[in-house]
Protein backbone atom coordinates (compact mmCIF):
# COMPACT_ATOMS: atom_id res chain seq x y z
CA UNK A 1 0.00 0.00 0.00
CA UNK A 2 1.70 3.37 -0.96
CA UNK A 3 2.44 5.92 1.63
CA UNK A 4 0.19 8.22 -0.03
CA UNK A 5 1.14 6.93 -2.80
CA UNK A 6 4.47 8.87 -2.02
CA UNK A 7 5.60 7.66 0.97
CA UNK A 8 5.25 11.07 2.23
CA UNK A 9 2.84 11.25 4.94
CA UNK A 10 4.44 12.93 7.24
CA UNK A 11 5.13 15.83 4.94
CA UNK A 12 1.20 15.54 3.58
CA UNK A 13 -0.55 18.79 5.04
CA UNK A 14 -4.17 19.00 3.29
CA UNK A 15 -5.86 18.11 -0.20
CA UNK A 16 -7.13 21.13 -2.67
CA UNK A 17 -10.38 19.85 -3.42
CA UNK A 18 -12.80 22.13 -6.02
CA UNK A 19 -15.38 21.58 -8.32
CA UNK A 20 -14.90 21.42 -11.85
CA UNK A 21 -16.98 22.28 -14.52
CA UNK A 22 -19.51 19.37 -14.92
CA UNK A 23 -19.68 19.14 -11.21
CA UNK A 24 -16.98 16.44 -10.48
CA UNK A 25 -14.65 16.50 -7.51
CA UNK A 26 -11.23 17.91 -8.25
CA UNK A 27 -7.90 17.27 -5.51
CA UNK A 28 -4.24 17.44 -5.82
CA UNK A 29 -2.13 16.71 -2.51
CA UNK A 30 -0.52 19.35 -0.47
CA UNK A 31 2.79 19.36 1.02
CA UNK A 32 4.22 21.11 3.92
CA UNK A 33 7.76 21.36 4.77
CA UNK A 34 9.05 23.98 7.69
CA UNK A 35 12.40 24.60 5.53
CA UNK A 36 10.90 25.42 2.32
CA UNK A 37 13.11 28.49 0.90
CA UNK A 38 13.72 30.46 -1.88
CA UNK A 39 16.59 30.06 -3.33
CA UNK A 40 16.57 32.73 -6.19
CA UNK A 41 18.82 35.32 -5.44
CA UNK A 42 17.00 38.55 -4.19
CA UNK A 43 16.72 41.43 -7.24
CA UNK A 44 14.97 43.94 -4.86
CA UNK A 45 18.51 45.73 -4.38
CA UNK A 46 19.93 46.77 -7.54
CA UNK A 47 23.51 46.90 -5.94
CA UNK A 48 23.57 43.28 -5.22
CA UNK A 49 22.67 42.22 -8.61
CA UNK A 50 26.14 40.25 -8.82
CA UNK A 51 25.22 38.33 -5.44
CA UNK A 52 23.74 35.10 -5.02
CA UNK A 53 22.93 32.79 -1.99
CA UNK A 54 26.27 31.25 -0.18
CA UNK A 55 27.05 27.67 -1.02
CA UNK A 56 25.71 26.10 1.78
CA UNK A 57 23.34 23.08 2.80
CA UNK A 58 20.02 23.70 2.59
CA UNK A 59 18.86 20.59 4.28
CA UNK A 60 19.81 19.61 8.17
CA UNK A 61 19.61 15.94 6.95
CA UNK A 62 22.36 16.57 3.96
CA UNK A 63 25.92 15.41 6.31
CA UNK A 64 23.79 12.03 7.21
CA UNK A 65 22.34 12.03 3.40
CA UNK A 66 25.60 12.51 1.63
CA UNK A 67 27.33 9.74 4.33
CA UNK A 68 24.58 7.24 2.50
CA UNK A 69 25.91 7.83 -0.53
CA UNK A 70 23.14 10.00 -1.78
CA UNK A 71 25.45 12.52 -3.73
CA UNK A 72 25.50 9.85 -6.41
CA UNK A 73 22.42 7.97 -6.34
CA UNK A 74 20.57 11.66 -5.40
CA UNK A 75 22.11 14.61 -7.16
CA UNK A 76 18.50 15.81 -7.95
CA UNK A 77 18.30 16.62 -4.87
CA UNK A 78 21.89 16.75 -3.62
CA UNK A 79 23.62 18.58 -5.83
CA UNK A 80 22.20 21.77 -5.33
CA UNK A 81 20.15 21.17 -2.17
CA UNK A 82 23.10 19.83 0.00
CA UNK A 83 26.07 21.77 -2.14
CA UNK A 84 28.33 21.86 0.80
CA UNK A 85 28.00 18.13 2.05
CA UNK A 86 28.99 16.90 -1.54
CA UNK A 87 31.59 19.30 -2.53
CA UNK A 88 29.38 21.04 -5.35
CA UNK A 89 29.57 24.34 -4.39
CA UNK A 90 31.48 24.83 -8.09
CA UNK A 91 28.54 23.82 -9.29
CA UNK A 92 26.54 25.86 -7.08
CA UNK A 93 27.95 29.24 -7.97
CA UNK A 94 27.99 28.83 -11.76
CA UNK A 95 24.06 27.78 -11.49
CA UNK A 96 23.65 31.34 -9.58
CA UNK A 97 26.07 32.81 -11.65
CA UNK A 98 24.24 32.12 -15.16
CA UNK A 99 20.65 33.00 -13.34
CA UNK A 100 22.04 36.42 -12.62
CA UNK A 101 23.78 37.27 -15.88
CA UNK A 102 20.72 35.76 -17.99
CA UNK A 103 22.57 32.76 -19.58
CA UNK A 104 20.78 30.39 -17.08
CA UNK A 105 17.55 29.75 -15.63
CA UNK A 106 19.60 28.94 -12.27
CA UNK A 107 19.65 25.45 -10.55
CA UNK A 108 17.52 22.71 -12.10
CA UNK A 109 17.10 21.23 -8.69
CA UNK A 110 14.84 19.35 -6.77
CA UNK A 111 13.33 20.70 -3.33
CA UNK A 112 12.47 17.32 -1.46
CA UNK A 113 15.40 14.75 -0.97
CA UNK A 114 12.00 12.12 -2.16
CA UNK A 115 11.35 13.71 -5.24
CA UNK A 116 13.27 11.23 -7.43
CA UNK A 117 11.31 8.01 -5.88
CA UNK A 118 7.94 10.06 -6.35
CA UNK A 119 8.81 11.03 -9.63
CA UNK A 120 9.11 7.48 -10.35
CA UNK A 121 6.15 5.97 -9.28
CA UNK A 122 4.14 8.94 -11.40
CA UNK A 123 3.26 11.55 -9.33
CA UNK A 124 4.61 13.95 -11.36
CA UNK A 125 1.20 12.81 -13.67
CA UNK A 126 -0.73 12.27 -10.80
CA UNK A 127 -0.01 15.30 -8.40
CA UNK A 128 1.20 17.86 -11.09
CA UNK A 129 0.49 21.17 -9.21
CA UNK A 130 2.96 19.84 -6.70
CA UNK A 131 5.32 18.46 -8.45
CA UNK A 132 6.29 20.26 -11.36
CA UNK A 133 7.39 23.09 -8.82
CA UNK A 134 8.96 21.20 -5.82
CA UNK A 135 10.49 18.33 -7.96
CA UNK A 136 10.88 20.15 -11.15
CA UNK A 137 14.22 18.57 -12.21
CA UNK A 138 12.74 15.16 -11.05
CA UNK A 139 10.01 15.83 -13.61
CA UNK A 140 11.88 17.10 -16.72
CA UNK A 141 10.63 20.71 -16.37
CA UNK A 142 14.48 21.66 -16.71
CA UNK A 143 17.15 19.60 -17.96
CA UNK A 144 20.47 19.05 -16.76
CA UNK A 145 21.83 15.65 -17.20
CA UNK A 146 21.11 12.17 -18.55
CA UNK A 147 20.90 11.00 -14.77
CA UNK A 148 16.89 12.71 -14.85
CA UNK A 149 16.33 9.46 -17.09
CA UNK A 150 17.90 6.84 -15.57
CA UNK A 151 21.61 6.05 -15.14
CA UNK A 152 24.03 8.89 -15.73
CA UNK A 153 25.02 7.98 -19.75
CA UNK A 154 29.14 7.91 -20.24
CA UNK A 155 30.93 8.10 -23.43
CA UNK A 156 33.34 5.92 -24.33
CA UNK A 157 37.32 6.67 -25.27
CA UNK A 158 37.42 9.12 -27.47
CA UNK A 159 39.45 6.78 -30.30
CA UNK A 160 36.85 4.48 -29.89
CA UNK A 161 34.83 3.93 -32.96
CA UNK A 162 31.39 4.52 -31.77
CA UNK A 163 32.45 7.71 -29.84
CA UNK A 164 30.71 9.80 -32.25
CA UNK A 165 27.99 7.66 -32.75
CA UNK A 166 27.17 7.12 -29.09
CA UNK A 167 27.54 10.66 -28.44
CA UNK A 168 24.69 11.67 -31.42
CA UNK A 169 22.98 8.49 -29.39
CA UNK A 170 22.70 11.37 -25.96
CA UNK A 171 21.97 13.97 -27.89
CA UNK A 172 19.06 12.57 -29.60
CA UNK A 173 17.93 10.22 -26.37
CA UNK A 174 17.76 14.04 -24.26
CA UNK A 175 15.22 15.65 -26.88
CA UNK A 176 13.19 12.41 -27.27
CA UNK A 177 12.77 12.05 -23.72
CA UNK A 178 12.05 15.89 -23.26
CA UNK A 179 9.09 14.94 -25.61
CA UNK A 180 8.26 11.87 -23.20
CA UNK A 181 8.08 14.04 -20.69
CA UNK A 182 5.23 16.28 -21.95
CA UNK A 183 1.68 15.25 -20.84
CA UNK A 184 -0.50 13.38 -22.40
CA UNK A 185 -2.65 10.03 -21.34
CA UNK A 186 0.21 8.14 -23.17
CA UNK A 187 2.98 10.02 -21.96
CA UNK A 188 1.64 10.20 -18.75
CA UNK A 189 1.85 5.93 -18.51
CA UNK A 190 5.19 5.42 -19.41
CA UNK A 191 7.64 8.29 -18.87
CA UNK A 192 8.18 7.98 -15.12
CA UNK A 193 9.26 4.47 -15.59
CA UNK A 194 11.06 4.71 -19.24
CA UNK A 195 14.82 4.62 -17.82
CA UNK A 196 18.55 3.53 -19.14
CA UNK A 197 19.10 1.32 -16.67
CA UNK A 198 22.98 1.25 -17.18
CA UNK A 199 25.43 3.83 -17.47
CA UNK A 200 26.85 2.10 -20.97
CA UNK A 201 22.77 2.52 -22.57
CA UNK A 202 23.68 4.88 -25.06
CA UNK A 203 27.16 2.92 -26.27
CA UNK A 204 25.03 -0.57 -26.76
CA UNK A 205 22.18 1.69 -28.31
CA UNK A 206 24.74 2.24 -31.47
CA UNK A 207 23.77 -1.20 -32.71
CA UNK A 208 21.92 -3.39 -30.69
CA UNK A 209 18.16 -1.93 -30.36
CA UNK A 210 17.14 -3.50 -33.45
CA UNK A 211 14.43 -6.42 -33.29
CA UNK A 212 16.56 -8.77 -34.73
CA UNK A 213 19.45 -8.23 -32.33
CA UNK A 214 19.88 -10.78 -29.80
CA UNK A 215 20.19 -8.43 -26.99
CA UNK A 216 16.74 -6.87 -28.24
CA UNK A 217 14.73 -7.75 -25.57
CA UNK A 218 16.84 -6.34 -22.93
CA UNK A 219 17.51 -3.19 -24.69
CA UNK A 220 13.73 -2.19 -24.73
CA UNK A 221 13.31 -2.57 -21.60
CA UNK A 222 16.24 -1.23 -19.94
CA UNK A 223 17.82 0.98 -22.01
CA UNK A 224 13.71 2.12 -23.64
CA UNK A 225 15.21 5.99 -23.71
CA UNK A 226 18.37 5.33 -25.70
CA UNK A 227 16.68 3.16 -28.21
CA UNK A 228 13.65 5.17 -28.08
CA UNK A 229 11.45 2.79 -27.26
CA UNK A 230 9.42 4.17 -24.40
CA UNK A 231 5.85 3.71 -25.66
CA UNK A 232 6.80 -0.27 -25.86
CA UNK A 233 6.74 -0.08 -21.67
CA UNK A 234 2.59 0.40 -21.75
CA UNK A 235 1.91 -2.34 -19.97
CA UNK A 236 -1.79 -1.76 -21.57
CA UNK A 237 -0.22 -3.24 -24.50
CA UNK A 238 0.93 -6.39 -22.39
CA UNK A 239 -2.61 -6.50 -20.61
CA UNK A 240 -5.05 -5.56 -21.90
CA UNK A 241 -8.59 -5.67 -20.41
CA UNK A 242 -10.40 -8.56 -21.77
CA UNK A 243 -14.17 -8.90 -22.60
CA UNK A 244 -15.96 -9.50 -19.94
CA UNK A 245 -13.54 -8.08 -17.67
CA UNK A 246 -15.88 -5.38 -16.71
CA UNK A 247 -16.27 -2.61 -13.45
CA UNK A 248 -17.69 -4.07 -10.96
CA UNK A 249 -19.89 -0.97 -10.83
CA UNK A 250 -21.42 1.53 -13.01
CA UNK A 251 -21.96 5.69 -11.39
CA UNK A 252 -23.95 5.59 -8.13
CA UNK A 253 -23.17 1.59 -8.02
CA UNK A 254 -21.20 2.22 -4.53
CA UNK A 255 -23.74 4.80 -3.36
CA UNK A 256 -26.56 2.06 -4.01
CA UNK A 257 -24.72 -0.69 -2.41
CA UNK A 258 -24.04 1.75 0.88
CA UNK A 259 -27.45 2.66 1.01
CA UNK A 260 -28.46 -1.35 0.87
CA UNK A 261 -25.76 -1.86 3.46
CA UNK A 262 -26.71 1.61 5.90
CA UNK A 263 -30.77 2.28 5.09
CA UNK A 264 -32.00 -1.05 3.92
CA UNK A 265 -32.33 0.56 0.82
CA UNK A 266 -33.52 -3.39 -1.09
CA UNK A 267 -35.91 -3.85 2.08
CA UNK A 268 -33.65 -7.71 2.01
CA UNK A 269 -32.33 -6.84 5.20
CA UNK A 270 -29.44 -8.89 4.62
CA UNK A 271 -26.73 -6.72 6.05
CA UNK A 272 -28.86 -5.63 9.73
CA UNK A 273 -27.50 -8.52 11.23
CA UNK A 274 -24.36 -6.55 11.46
CA UNK A 275 -26.03 -3.69 12.90
CA UNK A 276 -24.33 -1.66 10.43
CA UNK A 277 -23.56 1.85 11.51
CA UNK A 278 -22.36 5.06 9.23
CA UNK A 279 -19.76 7.57 10.80
CA UNK A 280 -19.39 9.06 7.21
CA UNK A 281 -22.03 9.86 4.15
CA UNK A 282 -23.24 11.73 1.16
CA UNK A 283 -25.78 14.51 2.25
CA UNK A 284 -27.92 13.66 -0.32
CA UNK A 285 -29.35 10.02 -1.24
CA UNK A 286 -29.09 8.30 -4.31
CA UNK A 287 -32.64 9.66 -5.59
CA UNK A 288 -32.15 13.09 -4.39
CA UNK A 289 -33.21 13.29 -1.19
CA UNK A 290 -31.95 14.29 1.72
CA UNK A 291 -30.39 12.19 4.08
CA UNK A 292 -31.81 12.00 7.64
CA UNK A 293 -29.20 13.96 10.20
CA UNK A 294 -26.52 14.35 7.87
CA UNK A 295 -25.11 17.80 8.10
CA UNK A 296 -21.44 17.31 6.04
CA UNK A 297 -21.21 15.41 2.78
CA UNK A 298 -18.63 12.97 3.26
CA UNK A 299 -17.45 9.59 1.91
CA UNK A 300 -19.06 6.30 3.03
CA UNK A 301 -17.62 4.65 6.44
CA UNK A 302 -19.55 2.33 8.13
CA UNK A 303 -18.83 -0.30 10.86
CA UNK A 304 -20.07 -3.87 10.64
CA UNK A 305 -20.42 -5.08 14.05
CA UNK A 306 -19.82 -9.21 14.57
CA UNK A 307 -18.45 -9.55 11.00
CA UNK A 308 -16.28 -12.41 11.98
CA UNK A 309 -16.62 -15.08 14.72
CA UNK A 310 -14.21 -15.41 17.77
CA UNK A 311 -13.80 -19.20 15.80
CA UNK A 312 -12.83 -17.31 12.69
CA UNK A 313 -10.30 -14.75 14.36
CA UNK A 314 -8.51 -17.53 16.43
CA UNK A 315 -7.93 -19.57 13.19
CA UNK A 316 -6.84 -15.84 10.91
CA UNK A 317 -4.27 -15.04 13.99
CA UNK A 318 -2.79 -18.55 13.79
CA UNK A 319 -2.84 -18.30 9.98
CA UNK A 320 -0.53 -14.76 10.96
CA UNK A 321 2.00 -16.90 12.83
CA UNK A 322 2.18 -20.25 10.62
CA UNK A 323 3.02 -18.29 7.94
CA UNK A 324 5.37 -15.34 9.85
CA UNK A 325 4.62 -11.97 10.24
CA UNK A 326 7.28 -9.60 8.93
CA UNK A 327 8.26 -5.58 8.62
CA UNK A 328 5.39 -4.45 6.66
CA UNK A 329 6.35 -2.56 3.32
CA UNK A 330 4.88 -0.45 0.90
CA UNK A 331 4.72 -0.50 -3.08
CA UNK A 332 7.56 1.22 -4.17
CA UNK A 333 9.03 2.34 -7.41
CA UNK A 334 8.25 0.88 -10.82
CA UNK A 335 10.98 -0.95 -12.88
CA UNK A 336 10.50 -0.51 -16.70
CA UNK A 337 9.52 -4.10 -16.80
CA UNK A 338 6.70 -3.30 -14.94
CA UNK A 339 7.50 -4.64 -11.22
CA UNK A 340 7.96 -3.12 -8.17
CA UNK A 341 10.48 -2.67 -5.73
CA UNK A 342 9.41 -2.99 -2.26
CA UNK A 343 9.84 0.22 0.48
CA UNK A 344 10.31 -0.51 3.87
CA UNK A 345 9.35 2.83 5.21
CA UNK A 346 9.89 4.64 8.96
CA UNK A 347 6.42 5.76 8.62
CA UNK A 348 5.29 2.36 8.65
CA UNK A 349 6.09 0.12 11.38
CA UNK A 350 3.54 -2.42 11.80
CA UNK A 351 4.35 -6.35 10.82
CA UNK A 352 2.25 -8.16 8.33
CA UNK A 353 1.62 -12.11 6.47
CA UNK A 354 0.10 -12.66 3.34
CA UNK A 355 -2.62 -14.71 3.57
CA UNK A 356 -2.75 -16.79 0.19
CA UNK A 357 -5.11 -19.45 -1.61
CA UNK A 358 -3.93 -22.28 0.48
CA UNK A 359 -3.47 -20.71 3.96
CA UNK A 360 -6.72 -18.69 3.86
CA UNK A 361 -9.16 -18.95 0.57
CA UNK A 362 -9.16 -22.12 0.52
CA UNK A 363 -9.09 -22.86 4.60
CA UNK A 364 -12.83 -24.50 5.80
CA UNK A 365 -12.86 -21.64 8.58
CA UNK A 366 -11.22 -18.75 6.89
CA UNK A 367 -12.52 -19.54 3.75
CA UNK A 368 -16.23 -18.16 4.04
CA UNK A 369 -14.96 -14.94 5.83
CA UNK A 370 -13.19 -14.38 2.14
CA UNK A 371 -16.51 -15.28 0.67
CA UNK A 372 -18.90 -12.81 2.89
CA UNK A 373 -16.36 -10.23 1.99
CA UNK A 374 -17.14 -10.93 -1.73
CA UNK A 375 -21.06 -10.89 -0.87
CA UNK A 376 -21.36 -7.89 0.94
CA UNK A 377 -19.38 -5.76 -1.40
CA UNK A 378 -21.44 -7.41 -4.18
CA UNK A 379 -17.96 -8.73 -6.14
CA UNK A 380 -16.64 -12.03 -6.61
CA UNK A 381 -13.63 -13.57 -4.86
CA UNK A 382 -11.48 -12.87 -7.78
CA UNK A 383 -11.68 -9.26 -6.98
CA UNK A 384 -10.15 -9.52 -3.55
CA UNK A 385 -6.78 -9.42 -3.06
CA UNK A 386 -5.56 -12.21 -0.64
CA UNK A 387 -5.92 -11.27 2.79
CA UNK A 388 -3.20 -9.32 4.67
CA UNK A 389 -2.59 -9.91 8.04
CA UNK A 390 -1.45 -7.52 10.53
CA UNK A 391 -0.05 -7.37 13.93
CA UNK A 392 0.73 -4.07 15.28
CA UNK A 393 2.98 -4.04 19.15
CA UNK A 394 3.28 -0.75 21.68
CA UNK A 395 4.57 1.59 19.46
CA UNK A 396 4.22 0.70 15.96
CA UNK A 397 1.91 2.40 13.77
CA UNK A 398 1.52 3.30 10.24
CA UNK A 399 1.37 7.04 9.31
CA UNK A 400 -1.33 8.69 6.74
CA UNK A 401 -1.68 7.03 3.88
CA UNK A 402 -4.35 5.97 1.09
CA UNK A 403 -4.55 2.65 -0.35
CA UNK A 404 -5.65 3.69 -4.22
CA UNK A 405 -2.89 2.79 -6.15
CA UNK A 406 -2.21 4.87 -8.93
CA UNK A 407 -0.72 2.92 -11.69
CA UNK A 408 -3.46 0.26 -11.74
CA UNK A 409 -4.92 2.42 -13.19
CA UNK A 410 -6.18 1.44 -16.37
CA UNK A 411 -4.66 -2.48 -15.91
CA UNK A 412 -7.36 -6.03 -16.16
CA UNK A 413 -6.41 -5.70 -12.21
CA UNK A 414 -8.39 -2.55 -11.63
CA UNK A 415 -7.91 -0.32 -8.80
CA UNK A 416 -8.26 -0.65 -4.98
CA UNK A 417 -12.02 0.29 -4.68
CA UNK A 418 -13.09 -0.35 -1.21
CA UNK A 419 -10.88 -1.22 1.99
CA UNK A 420 -12.96 -3.79 4.54
CA UNK A 421 -10.29 -4.01 7.79
CA UNK A 422 -11.25 -6.76 9.86
CA UNK A 423 -10.33 -5.92 13.61
CA UNK A 424 -9.42 -8.87 15.37
CA UNK A 425 -8.75 -8.06 18.72
CA UNK A 426 -10.07 -5.37 21.50
CA UNK A 427 -6.97 -2.80 22.17
CA UNK A 428 -6.12 -1.79 25.29
CA UNK A 429 -5.10 1.38 24.42
CA UNK A 430 -4.31 3.39 21.35
CA UNK A 431 -4.07 1.61 17.78
CA UNK A 432 -7.39 3.44 16.77
CA UNK A 433 -7.86 3.91 12.76
CA UNK A 434 -7.92 7.40 11.94
CA UNK A 435 -9.51 9.57 9.09
CA UNK A 436 -7.85 12.92 9.62
CA UNK A 437 -9.77 14.98 7.33
CA UNK A 438 -12.85 13.62 8.44
CA UNK A 439 -11.77 13.93 12.39
CA UNK A 440 -13.29 10.21 12.39
CA UNK A 441 -11.22 7.69 14.71
CA UNK A 442 -12.16 4.51 14.69
CA UNK A 443 -11.29 2.12 17.96
CA UNK A 444 -10.67 -1.45 17.33
CA UNK A 445 -13.47 -3.79 18.51
CA UNK A 446 -12.71 -7.28 18.28
CA UNK A 447 -15.10 -9.05 15.26
CA UNK A 448 -16.37 -5.55 13.95
CA UNK A 449 -15.41 -4.17 10.30
CA UNK A 450 -14.86 -0.86 8.69
CA UNK A 451 -15.66 -0.36 5.27
CA UNK A 452 -14.88 2.87 3.12
CA UNK A 453 -14.52 3.54 -0.21
CA UNK A 454 -11.19 4.50 -2.27
CA UNK A 455 -12.87 5.80 -5.04
CA UNK A 456 -15.26 8.53 -6.05
CA UNK A 457 -19.06 7.03 -6.60
CA UNK A 458 -19.55 8.78 -10.25
CA UNK A 459 -16.06 7.36 -11.34
CA UNK A 460 -14.69 4.34 -9.36
CA UNK A 461 -11.47 4.39 -10.86
CA UNK A 462 -10.82 7.58 -9.72
CA UNK A 463 -9.04 8.26 -6.19
CA UNK A 464 -11.20 9.53 -3.55
CA UNK A 465 -8.36 12.02 -1.48
CA UNK A 466 -10.85 12.16 1.51
CA UNK A 467 -10.25 8.74 2.96
CA UNK A 468 -6.73 9.58 3.29
CA UNK A 469 -5.88 7.43 7.16
CA UNK A 470 -3.89 6.29 9.52
CA UNK A 471 -3.26 3.14 11.93
CA UNK A 472 -2.37 5.53 15.25
CA UNK A 473 0.67 3.90 17.51
CA UNK A 474 -0.40 1.03 19.64
CA UNK A 475 0.37 2.01 23.22
CA UNK A 476 -0.55 -0.74 25.55
CA UNK A 477 -1.45 -4.16 24.35
CA UNK A 478 -1.13 -5.65 20.73
CA UNK A 479 -3.41 -5.34 17.60
CA UNK A 480 -4.61 -7.64 15.43
CA UNK A 481 -6.02 -7.05 12.10
CA UNK A 482 -6.96 -7.83 8.50
CA UNK A 483 -6.79 -5.94 5.28
CA UNK A 484 -8.91 -6.78 2.42
CA UNK A 485 -8.98 -4.37 -0.60
CA UNK A 486 -11.86 -5.09 -3.20
CA UNK A 487 -10.86 -4.15 -6.48
CA UNK A 488 -12.29 -2.54 -9.57
CA UNK A 489 -11.58 -5.49 -11.52
CA UNK A 490 -10.63 -9.26 -11.47
CA UNK A 491 -7.70 -9.20 -9.18
CA UNK A 492 -6.66 -12.42 -8.80
CA UNK A 493 -6.75 -13.23 -12.73
CA UNK A 494 -4.66 -10.32 -13.44
CA UNK A 495 -2.12 -10.82 -10.81
CA UNK A 496 -1.86 -14.98 -12.23
CA UNK A 497 -1.12 -12.88 -16.07
CA UNK A 498 1.53 -10.83 -14.15
CA UNK A 499 -1.06 -7.97 -14.86
CA UNK A 500 -1.49 -6.21 -11.10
Amino acid sequence: MLLLAVNAADQVEDHICSEGPDGEQICETVYSKSDIYDNTPDSGDEDDDDEWPECMDMDEECDALADKGECENNPGFMKYECAESCGTCDDFDAAYEALNDGSGDGPCTDKYVECKNWAAMGECSFNPGFMEVECERSCMGCFEDTNQFGVHQELPDDDNEDYEATKEIIQNTIEYMKRIWISSPENNRISYKCRNMNEECSYWAVDQCGDEHESAEYMESNCAPACQKCHMLDRALTCPIEEGNELAFQPGGLNALFEKIVDNADGNGEYLKYTPKALSRPKMKKDGTPAPGVEEDGPWMVVLDNFITDEEIEAMIAAGHKKGYARSSDVGVENPDGTHEEDVSDGRTSENSWCDDELCDKDPVIGPVVKRIAKVTETTVGHSEYLQLLRYEPGQFYEKHHDYIEYQQGLPCGVRMLTLFLYLNDVEEGGGTNFPLLDITVQPKKGSALLWPSVLDEDIETKDFRTDHEALPVIKGIKFGANAWVHTRDYKKAEENECA
